[in-house]
C-alpha cells in the first residue's frame, strides 16, 4: 500500500470531520475547503490534470442538481404549511390522536419517516419530517437526529428497492447467491432497525420512555425486520414499502391502547410557540388535521399512483436530462470512464418534482379556504429560496468533492487501503466500506454502484463467499445514511438550524459506527464458522 497515496485520499475526509466536528464551521464553509484538499490531492498525488478535475468537479455540480430539486420544493411546502397555520392544526391533531407525546414522535420520526423512505428516498423523509417533530415540541437539533435515524433502516429496499437493484447490478450472482445474499442483508438490517428504534425512543422520552416503550420497540422492528425479509424473497422492489405501509395502520390501532391514553411528556421539549400565522390561520379558520397534512397527502398520493404503475412510469419517464463527459486517465493510470449521459434527471418522476406539484395544489387549496392570501406565495418562495442557497452551495461542494475523489483514484485507493491493512481481517471492515460509500455520495444506491464490485473482488482474493461482504456492504450503507454530511444538510436546513451540522454528527456518529461494527463481527463470525 502507498502511504502517502492513502493519507492524501484520506485527507478530503478528515478535513471534512474536523472542521464539522471540532473547529464547528457550516456546512458549507467545510464542504469548499474539503474540496479544495480533493483538488489539491488530486492534482499533484495523484496525476489528475486541470481539464480531469474540472470535468469531475462538474460531474459533482451536475449530480447536486438532482438534491437540490428536493431541497427547494421540500422548503416550500414547510413555508407554505408555516404560513397556512398547519403545523398548529397538527400538533393538536396528534394529541388527539394519542396525548402520549413519545408516541407521537415514533409515528413521525419513526414510522412515517421510514414510510415516506419506502417510495422516495432521496432525503425526502428528513425534510418533511424534522419540520413535523419540531411543531410537535422537539428541539431542532433533536428533530434532525430522530428523522436521520428514522429513514436509515430504509435505504436499501426503500425507494422502490433502487440500492438493492444497484447492489445486484454490480455483482456476478451465482445459483443462489441472489437469495442468500438478500437475506443476509434485511437480516444485518433488523439490527439497524432495533437500534434507531430505541434510539429515537430514547431521544424522544429519556430513560422513563425507554422503559416504558420496550415493548413497542421489540414489535414493530419484529414486524418490520422479519416481515421486510419475507416480502423482498417475493418483491425486493415493494418489500418496504409494505412493511412500512402495514407499520402505519398498526401505529394508530396501538395509539388507541389505553396504556397510551394518557399523557406522556416528551423528555427535554422545547416549548412550542404560536406564530402569528397559527393565530390567525390553521384551526381559528376551521383547517381539518386532513387539511394540514394536504400537501404530505397529496406528495403519498403521487408517488404511490405513479410510482407503482409502470405504464405512467414509462410515459413521465421518457423525459430526461443529462450531460455527456468525456473519458480521463490520471498519470497513475486510473481511468474515469466518460458517459454520453451522465446522471440522468428523470424530470417528472423526480421526488423534486413530487414535492413540488404537492406545494402549489396545497397553495391553491389553501388559497381557496381562505387558509392563505393569494398573495402569500412570494413570501414563501421567499423564504424557502434564502434557505435553499446556503444549502445548496454546501451541497455543490460536497458531491464535487466526491466526484473529484472518485474520478481520481482516491476513493478506491482508501478501500483498497483497508483490505490489505486487514487483510484475513478485512471482513470486519467490509461494512465500513459501504458506510463510506454513503458517508461521500449520500446514497446507498451509489455506495453500492461504486463499492460492490470491489467487495466481490476482495472475497476472490481471500478465497471466500462474497455473500456476507456484499450484504454487509448494503447493510453499511444503510447504516451510513445516518451521518451523510448531505442528509444532514438537508435536516438543518429544513430545521432552520444551518450551521449545526458538525452537532448532528456528534450525536448520530457512535449509533452509525456502533451498528456497522457488529455487522462487521458477525460477518467475520460467519466465515470463522465455515459460512
Amino acid at each position: 500500500m502507498d502511504i502517502t497515496a492513502w493519507l492524501t485520499a484520506f485527507a478530503p475526509i478528515l478535513t471534512l470531520l474536523v472542521l464539522l466536528l471540532f473547529l464547528r464551521w457550516g456546512g458549507d464553509e467545510a464542504a469548499v475547503a474539503s474540496l479544495l484538499v480533493a483538488l489539491l490531492g488530486g492534482a499533484f498525488v495523484f496525476g489528475a490534470a486541470a481539464d480531469h478535475l474540472a470535468v469531475a468537479a462538474a460531474k459533482g455540480m451536475w449530480t447536486s442538481v438532482s438534491i437540490i430539486y428536493v431541497i427547494f420544493p421540500a422548503l416550500l411546502i414547510y413555508e407554505l404549511s408555516a404560513a397556512a397555520g398547519a403545523f398548529s392544526v397538527i400538533r393538536r391533531g396528534m394529541q388527539s390522536f394519542t396525548p402520549d407525546a413519545v408516541l407521537q414522535v415514533i409515528a413521525i420520526g419513526w414510522i412515517f419517516a421510514d414510510f415516506l423512505q419506502g417510495i422516495t428516498g432521496f432525503g425526502v423523509p428528513v425534510v418533511v419530517c424534522a419540520p413535523l417533530l419540531i411543531g410537535m415540541g422537539v428541539k431542532p437539533v433533536t428533530a434532525v437526529v430522530i428523522s436521520l435515524f428514522g429513514q436509515a433502516w430504509g435505504n436499501t429496499f426503500g425507494t422502490l428497492g433502487l440500492a438493492w437493484d444497484g447492489l445486484a447490478g454490480q455483482a456476478a450472482f451465482a445459483a443462489g447467491e441472489e437469495e442468500a445474499t438478500l437475506l443476509w442483508s434485511s437480516n444485518l438490517l433488523v439490527f439497524l432497525n432495533v437500534a434507531t428504534g430505541f434510539s429515537i425512543v430514547y431521544l424522544a422520552g429519556g430513560m422513563k420512555g425507554l422503559v416504558r416503550n420496550v415493548p413497542l420497540v421489540f414489535i414493530l422492528s419484529v414486524l418490520q425486520g422479519i416481515g421486510q425479509t419475507a416480502v423482498a424473497l417475493f418483491s425486493p422492489m415493494l418489500s418496504n414499502f409494505i412493511v412500512a405501509t402495514v407499520s402505519m395502520g398498526l401505529i394508530f390501532f396501538i395509539g388507541k391502547l389505553p396504556m397510551y391514553r394518557a399523557p406522556q411528556p416528551l423528555h427535554d421539549a422545547e416549548e412550542v410557540k404560536e406564530t402569528a400565522e397559527d393565530a390567525s390561520g390553521g384551526a381559528q379558520s376551521g383547517m381539518t388535521l386532513g387539511g394540514a397534512f394536504l400537501p404530505y397527502i397529496i406528495l403519498v398520493i403521487l408517488a404511490v399512483g405513479i410510482l407503482m404503475n409502470d405504464a405512467a412510469k414509462e410515459a413521465l419517464g421518457a423525459l430526461k436530462f443529462s450531460l455527456a463527459f468525456p473519458e480521463k486517465v490520471t498519470a497513475a493510470g486510473f481511468v474515469a470512464k466518460g458517459s454520453d449521459a451522465y446522471a440522468p434527471l428523470t424530470v417528472l418522476l423526480h421526488s423534486g418534482t413530487f414535492l413540488l406539484t404537492s406545494a402549489v395544489i396545497g397553495y391553491l387549496r389553501y388559497v381557496q379556504k381562505g387558509y392563505l392570501k393569494s398573495s402569500a406565495m412570494s413570501g414563501i418562495v421567499s423564504k424557502a429560496l434564502q434557505k435553499t442557497l446556503p444549502a445548496g452551495i454546501a451541497v455543490i461542494g460536497l458531491i464535487a468533492m466526491s466526484k473529484v475523489m472518485d474520478d481520481t483514484g482516491q476513493t478506491m485507493v482508501l478501500a483498497r487501503g483497508a483490505a490489505d491493512l486487514a487483510a484475513s481481517g478485512y471482513p470486519l471492515l467490509s461494512p465500513f466500506i459501504g458506510l463510506l460509500g454513503t458517508f461521500m455520495t449520500g446514497s446507498n444506491l451509489s455506495s453500492n454502484i461504486l463499492f460492490a464490485g470491489f467487495q466481490q473482488q476482495v472475497a476472490g482474493m481471500l478465497g471466500i463467499s462474497k455473500v456476507q461482504l456484499l450484504a454487509a456492504q448494503t447493510a453499511g450503507g444503510a447504516t451510513g445514511s445516518i451521518l451523510s454530511p448531505a442528509k444532514v444538510l438537508l435536516g438543518t436546513t429544513a430545521a432552520g438550524v444551518l450551521g449545526s451540522e458538525g452537532l448532528v454528527l456528534r450525536k448520530v456518529m457512535p449509533l452509525a459506527l456502533g451498528v456497522s461494527a457488529v455487522y462487521g463481527v458477525i460477518v467475520y463470525l460467519s466465515y470463522a464458522m465455515g459460512g
